[in-house]
């Protein structure tokens, strides 16, 4: 089974339940800290009827308009193959929408990296913020409890990014039982409240809401910084949509997670409405006393939490996955964690370096309030940019008529800049973080794609015709060594600038020589009918032109196994020679932007995984021979 909707209602069923786990617990577990920070917060309001009323009414309204109808109903139609992500949405832009005639980005693509930029950092506070606020729940059994909050979430933290390596199959069968648990709890404990006190079900009107504005001028604009807590999994949503197909995480929202998130708010209003006191932490509020069932409560909260992160976490995969195969990060190892779903992704480098980030976060922070002013600005920019790459996709991918792509785009891009704007106040706060570490991706990969635009320019420049370096061959009569000789070559027309290079030092030629380009497409996988295409040559010389799918790992040597060529009986596997080049990046830029630029991208490129892990080449068979180049 690759990314085609499960057919089977059990199999249906077990991924929705296991989508639970993965993908909802970012958006599961907002209940524990959106109320507080709206009255305790940055930006906090006054406890009174009309200010509970409204911030209730809003967040019953963010989740229906956000979550249900831009991401759940509009934004897992723009899917790729069965992949969501803005990266995703990006590939679907049409090529010419997409890079400028000198191979750099175009206004669409520049949008799409940046959003994908400050989704990296919202999947760094996610974990930090979710973990944190949990075990706080400690503090109001016993302040005495405080002491254990850091190292606790510390442990936690670690805890949950060692088990990563499993897989999101193997950890949603888990998680995804927990998470269902934890949402029958939530509504429970909802659900009692609102029968106390049921005229908090008015919230459902939306005039509580726009009379909130009205009641609070600017200081109501600003607690939309707050409010948009209750919906920033949204985007992980579409993010994991390739996890486990969009049948199963609509299954889900509608029948489970929604209801149980409306419940668990409407009572956590009631609550503060009939004590105004349960408003500095109004989920724990819930339960009255502090014997059994709220140590318990704690603990599920604190489960919750972790796999609240796992939303994040596995979204950071898949988007680095993206990115890597749409040239726009540097190579970084990738396993797949799956059989059957091929979107399943472990990214090692990746996962430690969220890791590393998150504890960084929490030992600068300190406390989830703290974090708070931090959290929200990442992932409302990714919103808005994912609205805005979505015009591309639906004005010239779907050719959607302008009265229906305006007026949809705007509503979009009004509401995601209303929530941006309120997170914008909150830059001095702690703000600056997730801008800080959207830029660092940002700039990254900007950097990284133009690089390898100059890189191929270069060598596009300088490489032979094919017809010229026969005729070259012909003339210096190239001695011919035994042996298949295999190149990978970036331009299917011309041959590779290192071949070149060792025939004209060296003077000689392997017997047999396989010229491989390999070309990522915009869609996640290639049919195996698709996946090759070999053309004979002269000089038992062959050209193969491999896809794959940006979603898929490559593999060379095994893909040249199952060719057919006529100078060949069977390709050599065993004994094949692979030739590389390898560059050397000189730092010779005129200006001080330009040097800087050229260390980032010189260090990127050492750093990056090598070309014959990449194409899975064996090492005992390959050549490399290096060049020095500025780029």
């Amino acid at each position: 089974m690759s990314h085609s909707e499960p057919k089977s209602l059990k199999v249906t069923l077990g991924l929705s339940i296991a989508a639970l786990g993965v993908v909802f617990g970012d958006i599961g577990t907002s209940i524990l800290y959106t109320f507080q920070e709206c009255f305790h917060g940055g930006h906090p309001v006054p406890v009174d009827f009309d200010n509970v009323m409204g911030i209730t009414s809003l967040i019953i309204w963010s989740l229906i308009l956000v979550v249900t109808v831009k991401y759940v109903w509009i934004m897992m139609e723009a899917e790729n193959k069965g992949e969501g992500g803005i990266l995703s949405l990006l590939s679907l832009v049409p090529a010419p929408l997409r890079y400028n005639g000198a191979g750099t980005l175009a206004v669409a693509s520049v949008l799409g990296v940046a959003g994908a930029a400050l989704l990296f950092g919202d999947g760094i506070i996610t974990p930090a913020i979710s973990v944190l606020s949990a075990m706080e729940g400690l503090e109001l059994a016993n302040p005495a409890y405080q002491r254990y909050v850091m190292p606790g979430t510390i442990f936690i933290l670690i805890g949950l990014f060692a088990i990563q390596r499993g897989g999101t199959a193997k950890i949603g069968k888990y998680f995804g039982v927990v998470v269902l648990f934890w949402f029958m709890v939530a509504a429970w404990l909802g659900l009692r409240k609102i029968i106390d006190y049921p005229v908090v079900l008015k919230a459902f009107n939306p005039r509580y809401a726009t009379h909130f504005f009205e009641h609070e001028g600017f200081k109501g604009i600003k607690v939309l910084g707050s409010v948009v807590l209750a919906v920033t999994g949204g985007e992980a949503l579409y993010a994991d949509m390739g996890h486990f197909g969009k049948k199963p995480i609509r299954i889900s929202w509608r029948t489970i997670v929604l209801p149980a998130l409306i419940l668990n708010y409407l009572g956590q209003a009631a609550l503060i409405l009939q004590n105004p006191e349960t408003s500095v932490r109004p989920f724990y509020s819930l339960i009255d006393d502090r014997g059994v069932l709220y140590y318990g409560l704690v603990l599920l909260a604190t489960m919750a939490t972790i796999i609240a992160s796992q939303a994040l976490i596995t979204g950071a995969f898949s988007l680095t996955h993206q990115a890597i195969r749409i040239g726009i990060f540097p190579r970084l190892k990738v396993i797949h964690t799956s059989e059957d779903l091929e979107g399943r992704v472990y990214i090692p480098f990746m996962n430690w370096l969220l890791a590393f980030a998150c504890i960084a976060t929490v030992l600068l922070f300190q406390t989830s309030t703290s974090l708070a002013a931090a959290y929200g600005l990442a992932v409302t920019g990714t919103m808005l940019m994912t609205s805005l790459v979505f015009y591309y996709v639906a004005t010239y991918r779907w050719k959607w008529s302008a009265w229906k792509v305006i007026p949809l785009v705007t509503a979009m891009v009004i509401l995601d800049s209303g929530f941006l704007y309120a997170n914008l106040l909150k830059i001095p706060d702690g703000g600056w973080l997730p801008l800080l570490i959207g830029f660092f991706f940002f700039y990254s990969m900007i950097i990284w794609q133009y690089g390898r635009a100059q890189l191929s320019k270069f060598y596009r420049e300088r490489s032979k015709t094919m017809d010229n370096f026969f005729n070259e061959i012909d003339c210096k009569q190239t001695r011919r060594i035994s042996g298949c000789l295999v190149v990978l070559a970036s331009n299917e027309n011309k041959v590779p600038p290192v071949l070149a290079r060792l025939v004209d030092s060296m003077h000689v030629i392997h017997e047999h020589v396989v010229l491989v380009t390999v070309m990522t497409e915009d869609i996640p996988y290639v049919k195996a009918h698709d996946r090759v295409r070999v053309t004979d040559l002269v000089h038992n010389v062959s050209r193969v032109i491999m896809r794959y799918g940006f979603m898929e790992n490559i593999d060379v040597p095994d893909t040249l196994s199952r060719c057919h060529f006529s100078h060949m009986k069977s390709f050599p596997t065993e004994v094949a020679t692979y030739l590389l080049g390898r560059e050397t990046f000189i730092i010779d830029g005129e200006s001080f932007p330009d040097r800087v630029r050229q260390v980032i991208f010189s260090t990127m490129s050492r750093n990056t995984t090598s070309a014959s892990d990449y194409f899975n080449l064996p090492a005992s068979q390959v050549l490399e021979l290096g060049a020095q180049l500025a780029v």
